[in-house]
């Protein structure tokens, strides 16, 4: 007979009829006895009771052990099968089944059914599934374990991707999943629809709603409040997942309603470029705010209103911060006709827009005053530029070209000039059709050691072998260029430093060339007086090295014999380069000045710093550092055993030091503008050792040398020779003193050692005039010399006694000494 409705909505229930249909059973007790001949009457005592008509294709089998059990194998039921299943009955009851009564649970193993619906169910016999699979809406549901009886069901369920812990009881039903605190509440209407709510964390949200696109990569917490219909439609409300908030409606005929919004998120929307099952019969609103991509753009703002169908999307209208999109399809094919305005470049700029990523054009664009069009493939562009203004320069239209690509070309059109530029990367070649009264920003040519005088200089190009050269209106000097590579030769070298004052330099003709990369050049060669400087730039910092640095050959002779009245009018050469406005490092081999020799000499400018530096082995070691503050400046000398030739002081001087070897430290102040006031405020201190050289004004070497000569008598007479003038050998000198404005005055006292001669004292220089006193012991003169108090006076006379030494002074003690002591 037919199944009557109500049964048949209970039977809907992930297996509650199919238990409460399966009151076959059957247990392997031995000895097992077959009832094949009762299937008849256990299809109808269930049908009577259940309303379902059951097919059994297997065996029926019952064993007696304190109660009757019965398996039925391989039952068909309208909407599935049972591979078996299991009751008890009384044992008195085995032999009429029609009129048993169930004892105890039914147990279902293997069910395999199909379902449409969710509809309630009542049995009020304990239903176990085990090991069940249900079909619902496309989907297998393996009941692992579940139990059904009076309108409840609990149980344990598994797809192919989930377990979940299933409740059900009066209409209302909790699913939940602990691995991701998935809990579903919610309740089932009469006609299979149900409301709830949903929440969840989950690390893999797309495979728990089953989409591929957008991926999102990091854990969700959502909650939404939802209704189903009982088929494929939902509407899930109140959606929060994170910072995302919103509503999605999904249709039973397959359309959807997507509006979701956010203030602050992570997420990129590079998947709307290429549209995919995501968009298919989908409206979308969207507007999120936070960190936004599109493709290799990033955004803090984009909105989104479009409707998506099979094959395309069809776009209302984007915006993706000052970003404007209206119109326009994007489909498998790329974007067709849509049309972008935005600002670029504090530009008002428009695209009719067509193509993929990788391939697409603008048919009609506008930037400012320019208009043309626009196509790229790839890292390749092709641009047409058309404008009623002066043309900027090269190097600005390659920044904008490189925007679309690595290369390409650029049909230009402006008012002063017409060409094509045809880009490579970071290099570039402009072909003209005419130009006229450029300079090299024109060119987008910038060389930061360049001057500004020379960069800004106007003149004219012309393009020969591949390489553009250009000569100011002036004439004074010519730069060639060649992709990277430029030369330029110039008729005077001060002309790189104009306003600067180099009278101190000689006049001369140089040249420069250099590959130019990145703000970089490498191979930079600067010829200039002779000099062959090879070396790099970095911005304005320079790197050079040469062989031999003659400064010779670069100060000017008028200058130096003009010193002392062009110190009031220019400034020190020690200054000048603190305004060259560049930052050097150089190196020489041999450094030359003075017609002296010196090796490995190191210097390095930096805006407030100079550092001069000599390293010989043979002439020893110097280091000086000048320090500026405005018109201030430090300076610091170290030296070690350095070598000095001529006199120290001018010749003038009662005493006078040459050809030595200084050890020590001057640590001077000064400040001014010109050479004059340098110098004239010079303000330090000094401590040195000389060792080394001659003492002029001390004749003690010949008042020694003459020693067999000298007698009682004349002794006296030969000492004041030597105490008045001569010129002797330097052991040491050490003098720790200080100096301001010209004059110096020792602080400590000065040690002196001559050979056979040792001392102390003090010296004073003021206004050019030398003072000095010295407590000299002559070694040799007795077995215990007497001491000598010399006194220099400024004006020129001496003044010593020679009574005490002469007291004991013994002429044959001291020639024998001086042979015992031939040493220096």
């Amino acid at each position: 007979m037919a199944i009557k409705p109500r049964y048949k909505r209970r039977m809907a229930w992930t297996m509650v009829g199919i238990a409460a249909g399966a009151v076959v059973a059957v247990i392997f007790v031995p000895p097992a006895i077959t009832l094949n001949y009762m299937k008849p009457q256990l299809i109808e005592a269930i049908k009577s009771q259940t309303g379902i008509s059951p097919e059994i294709n297997g065996n029926v089998k019952f064993s007696l052990l304190g109660r009757a059990t019965i398996v039925a194998h391989d039952i068909v039921v309208p909407f599935g099968n049972i591979h078996s299943a299991m009751f008890s009955v009384p044992w008195f009851s085995v032999f009429n089944p029609a009129n048993a009564k169930l004892d105890g649970p039914v147990s279902i193993y293997g069910g395999k059914f199909k379902i449409d619906n969710l509809n309630a169910f009542d049995f009020n016999t304990k239903i176990t599934l085990y090991n069940s699979t249900v079909e619902f809406l496309s989907h297998d549901y393996n009941i692992v374990r579940g139990e059904l009886m009076d309108g409840k069901f609990n149980g344990i369920v598994r797809t192919a991707q989930h377990k979940y812990d299933i409740t059900f009881e009066n209409d209302e039903f909790t699913v939940r999943n602990q691995n991701n605190k998935l809990e579903i509440v919610g309740q089932l209407f009469s006609d299979g629809s149900a409301s709830g709510q949903i929440s969840i964390e989950t690390d893999n949200i797309n495979r728990w709603f089953e989409f591929q696109e957008p991926k999102i990569y990091e854990p969700v917490n959502l909650s939404m409040d939802f209704m189903w219909d009982g088929g494929t439609g939902f509407d899930f409300q109140n959606i929060v997942a994170n910072n995302v908030t919103g509503n999605i409606k999904l249709y039973p005929d397959g359309r959807r309603d997507i509006q979701l919004a956010s203030s602050d998120i992570d997420f990129d929307f590079s998947f709307l470029a290429r549209p995919g099952k995501f968009l298919h019969n989908t409206k979308v609103n969207i507007d999120f705010y936070g960190n936004l991509k599109f493709d290799d753009q990033e955004f803090n703002h984009i909105k989104i209103a479009a409707v998506g169908t099979e094959d395309k999307l069809q776009i209302g209208s984007i915006i993706a911060d000052d970003v404007a999109i209206t119109g326009g399809t994007i489909d498998a094919d790329g974007a067709h006709d849509i049309m972008v305005t935005m600002p670029l470049y504090n530009k008002s700029t428009s695209c009719l827009f067509s193509g993929t990523p990788n391939t697409w054009q603008c048919a009609t664009y506008t930037h400012g005053s320019l208009s043309g069009t626009l196509n790229v493939n790839g890292d390749e562009f092709n641009i047409t530029a058309k404008s009623n203004i002066k043309m900027p320069d090269i190097n600005t239209v390659h920044e904008y070209a490189l925007r679309f690509g690595t290369h390409g070309t650029v049909d230009f059109e402006f008012n002063d000039a017409a060409g094509t530029l045809t880009i490579n990367g970071d290099k570039n070649r402009p072909e003209f059709r005419f130009a006229k009264n450029k300079d090299l920003d024109w060119l987008g040519v910038k060389f930061p050691f360049l001057p500004k005088s020379m960069q800004d200089a106007t003149g004219n190009f012309k393009w020969e072998s591949g390489a553009v050269v250009f000569q100011p209106h002036d004439a004074t000097w010519q730069m060639a260029i060649q992709n990277n590579f430029f030369y330029i030769y110039g008729k005077n070298f001060k002309t790189w430093f104009p306003g600067i004052d180099l009278q101190m330099l000689r006049d001369g003709i140089y040249t420069v060339s250099g590959e130019y990369k990145n703000n970089i050049t490498s191979d930079l060669t600067i010829s200039v007086a002779n000099h062959v400087f090879t070396g790099s730039a970095v911005g304005n910092a320079i790197t050079l090295k040469t062989d031999v640095l003659n400064l010779d050959s670069f100060l000017s002779p008028k200058y130096l014999a003009r010193y002392e009245e062009l110190s009031f009018l220019t400034s020190h050469p020690l200054t000048v380069p603190f305004d060259l406005g560049i930052e050097v490092s150089l190196s020489a081999d041999q450094l030359i000045y003075d017609d002296n020799e010196y090796n490995n000499f190191v210097y390095s400018l930096k805006p407030a710093t100079q550092t001069f530096s000599i390293t010989d082995n043979a002439h020893g070691n110097i280091l000086a550092t000048i320090t500026r503050n405005g018109t201030d400046y430090a300076i610091e000398l170290q030296l070690n055993k350095f070598e000095t030739h001529g006199k120290l002081l001018r010749d003038t001087m009662p005493l006078n030091i040459s050809d030595t070897y200084v050890t020590g430290d001057i640590k001077m102040k000064t400040s001014g503008h010109i050479a004059h006031d340098i110098e004239y405020n010079l303000d330090g201190d000094i401590d040195l050792t000389f060792t080394g050289g001659y003492i002029d004004g001390i004749g003690t070497d010949g008042f020694y040398s003459s020693a067999e000569n000298i007698t009682i008598l004349n002794a006296e007479y030969a000492l004041s020779d030597a105490l008045n003038a001569g010129t002797s050998r330097l052991k040491t000198l050490h003098i720790i003193g200080h100096y301001q404005n010209g004059n110096f005055d020792s602080t400590e006292p000065l040690t002196i050692s001559l050979p056979h001669v040792d001392g102390t004292g003090a010296l004073k220089i003021e206004n050019g005039q030398m003072s000095a006193n010295f407590y000299l012991v002559l070694r040799g003169t007795a077995p215990e010399p007497a001491p000598i108090d010399l006194t220099l006076n400024t004006n020129g006379e001496r003044t010593y006694s020679l009574s005490e030494i002469m007291q004991n002074f013994d002429p044959s003690y001291m020639r024998q000494f001086v042979k015992n002591h031939d040493k220096f």
